[in-house]
């Protein structure tokens, strides 16, 4: 069985290969108050850059209407 499974992750290479055991994550108090505050500035990080997407997009369809009332005015 091993040698079809070695062809058949060479033949593709994308396949997992199940064979081997998953590893476990190890969990320790120690770790928790690092990923809660990894998670925190990651959930910031992302509404900022939200908000600056959000900024620039508004910014760009004001100038788009600008645009177009500005065309219409000189039509």
């Amino acid at each position: 069985m091993d040698v079809l499974a070695t062809q058949s992750q060479q033949s593709n290479p994308n396949k997992v290969d199940y064979t081997f055991p998953k590893k476990k994550k190890k969990s320790s108090k120690a770790s928790e108050p690092n990923s809660s505050t990894s998670l925190i500035d990651a959930a910031t990080l992302l509404g900022d850059n939200i908000r600056t997407v959000d900024l620039q997009l508004s910014r760009s369809i004001t100038s788009e209407v600008l645009i177009q009332e500005k065309s219409e005015m000189i039509s």
